[in-house]
């Protein structure tokens, strides 16, 4: 948005190229989250109907970020060459719809697949001063990722986890 209101206001800069720069450095964020997130799940898309729903949904999405990423640095190349004028810049514009699209799109996974499914309105986990982690509505439980750190001091990336193994 930032971008597209520079190149409307006629100011060819820095602004649209910051907010390029930004946007695409949170998509590249977020897809590293979600393939940390992937890599650490306790479960997998043959768990469950929830699993199975879960890796679909946000596959499908991740695959939409990696796409309009991919799209933004096209997008700040043209800008960079000078394609763009106030004039002229429907590819800036489309690109930054499908973008506005992906993220309401992902406003909603979260809400569904997170919070109403996934029980972050019940589970808020918390950490208490002695190093244990706990949970309202299920006090015994654990979060997936707490097995993990109690296990060993391992960097994350030399041990792979058993349902990965071949």
């Amino acid at each position: 948005t930032q971008a597209h209101k520079s190149i409307r206001a006629k100011d060819y800069d820095v602004g649209p190229i910051i907010g390029l720069l930004v946007t695409i450095l949170c998509g590249i964020v977020f897809f590293l989250v979600q393939v940390r997130e992937y890599y650490w799940n306790s479960y997998t898309i043959s768990d469950s109907v929830y699993g199975s729903v879960f890796y679909l949904l946000t596959g499908f999405h991740g695959a939409h970020v990696v796409v309009g990423t991919i799209w933004l640095l096209v997008s700040l190349a043209r800008l960079w060459r000078g394609e763009f004028s106030s004039q002229r810049h429907f590819g800036l514009e489309a690109c930054i719809w499908y973008w506005h699209f992906v993220d309401v799109v992902w406003v909603t996974l979260w809400c569904v697949v997170y919070v109403w499914f996934g029980g972050w309105l019940y589970m808020w986990w918390f950490k208490t001063w002695d190093g244990n982690v706990y949970s309202f509505k299920y006090p015994d439980a654990k979060p997936s990722w707490y097995a993990y750190i109690q296990e060993e001091r391992v960097p994350s990336w030399y041990k792979v986890p058993d349902r990965l193994k071949i």
